[in-house]
């Protein structure tokens, strides 16, 4: 059981990075290549941007609810 939750521990480990660096940053980011900085001036954040927001912290939640189950539990 522990092992399969380290498996998991280590998928949303992999994918939260590569969600943070897919956001834009003052520079605009990886985000700005694949589309994202489309339209951004005009109207603060795109859709895609906000998905990409929500998308990172479900995945944060799992990460650290995997994290604290491998703390008290491994």
């Amino acid at each position: 059981m522990i092992y399969v939750i380290a498996v998991f521990h280590i998928i949303f480990c992999v994918t939260l990075v590569a969600l943070i660096l897919l956001h834009s940053g003052k520079g605009g980011g990886l985000s700005s290549s694949l589309g994202g900085g489309v339209g951004g001036t005009f109207s603060g954040t795109t859709i895609m941007e906000k998905n990409l927001t929500r998308l990172t912290l479900v995945i944060l939640a799992l990460f650290v609810l995997t994290n604290v189950f491998l703390i008290f539990f491994g």
